[in-house]
C-alpha cells in the first residue's frame, strides 16, 4: 500500500531549504533590478519589483515544508487545483507579460506547496490518532500535491529562458547600470511595490487575480524565521550574469525529483 517515505520527505525537505536560500538570492537581485528600471520605466520596475516579493513568498513556503508540525483536521483534504487565467495577465508590452506569466506560474507553485504542507502536517496528525482512512486519503493527497509542484516546477523552468532574454532586452535597451542603486531607495522601493505581505501591494493583487482557484490567503507568508533578503539587508547583491541562474534550475529539478519520490509502496 502506498505510505509517505520517512527517507523521501527528509530529503524533500533539504531540497526545499536549499531552494528557499536560491530564492531569497534571486528577490534581492528582482529587487534592485526593478529599483534602477522603474526611474526610467516605472511599467518595468514594478514586474520586476514584484517578482522579488514572490520569490520571498516561495522561500517561505518552502522553509515551512521543512517545518511541518501535525494537525488534527485531518477530516478535511486540500488538492492544489489552481490555474493561470492568461487573459488576466497583468501588462500590455511583451516582455512585461512574459515576467508576469513566470510569476503568475511562481504563484501556482506556491499554491501546491501551501496545499503539499497541510497535506503532511494531516498525515501525521492522522497517523498519531491511528485514524487509518484518513492517513490513506492523506497520502493520496501529498501524492497528488507533490507531483503537481514538481509539473508546475518543470513549466517554470521552460520559462527561465524568456524572462532570461527580457530582462537582458530591458536591460539594454534602457541603459540600466544596477551599481547606481543604494540601499535605502531599493528596501523602499519595495515596500512600495510589494507592500508587507500582508497586506500585498495593488500590483501584487492584480497578479494575484489571475490566478484561479488558489488558496484565498497564498499572498501571506508564513513566518519561518528566515532572514529577509531584501528588509534586512545590509548591503545589495553584486549583479548577475543572469537574472535567474542555473543554480536555481539545478534547485528546482533535485527538488522535484524529491517530490516525484515522497509517496512509496510499502
Amino acid at each position: 500500500m502506498p505510505d509517505v517515505s520517512d527517507e523521501q520527505r527528509q530529503r524533500v525537505k533539504q531540497e526545499a531549504t536549499r531552494t528557499a536560500l536560491l530564492d531569497n538570492n534571486i528577490s534581492a537581485a528582482l529587487v534592485v533590478a526593478g529599483g534602477v528600471a522603474s526611474f526610467v520605466s516605472p511599467a518595468h520596475g514594478i514586474v520586476l519589483g514584484i517578482g522579488s516579493g514572490l520569490f520571498w513568498l516561495c522561500a517561505n513556503y518552502r522553509q515551512s515544508i521543512a517545518n511541518d508540525p501535525p494537525r488534527d483536521d485531518f477530516d478535511e483534504v486540500w488538492i492544489t487545483s489552481a490555474s493561470v487565467d492568461e487573459g488576466s495577465l497583468p501588462g500590455g508590452e511583451p516582455r512585461e507579460r512574459t515576467i508576469y506569466r513566470f510569476h503568475a506560474q511562481q504563484l501556482l507553485v506556491c499554491d501546491g506547496l501551501y496545499a503539499l504542507l497541510r497535506s503532511l502536517e494531516r498525515y501525521d496528525g492522522a497517523k498519531a490518532a491511528g485514524a487509518t482512512e484518513a492517513v490513506a486519503a492523506q497520502v493520496d493527497a501529498v501524492q497528488r500535491n507533490a507531483t503537481s509542484i514538481a509539473d508546475q516546477q518543470d513549466a517554470l523552468i521552460a520559462l527561465v529562458p524568456e524572462v532570461n532574454q527580457a530582462w537582458v532586452s530591458l536591460r539594454d535597451e534602457l541603459g540600466l547600470d544596477l551599481s547606481t542603486a543604494s540601499l535605502g531607495e531599493i528596501q523602499q522601493f519595495y515596500r512600495d511595490t510589494v507592500g508587507e505581505l500582508p497586506p500585498p501591494s495593488a500590483a501584487l493583487e492584480a497578479l494575484g487575480a489571475s490566478v484561479r482557484g488558489a488558496a484565498s490567503d497564498v499572498l501571506e507568508p508564513f513566518s519561518t524565521g528566515l532572514a529577509h533578503p531584501v528588509l534586512d539587508a545590509t548591503e545589495l547583491p553584486a549583479e548577475p550574469s543572469d537574472l535567474i541562474g542555473q543554480d536555481y534550475v539545478d534547485g528546482l529539478n533535485e527538488l522535484s525529483s524529491a517530490l516525484r519520490g515522497l509517496v512509496v509502496d510499502i
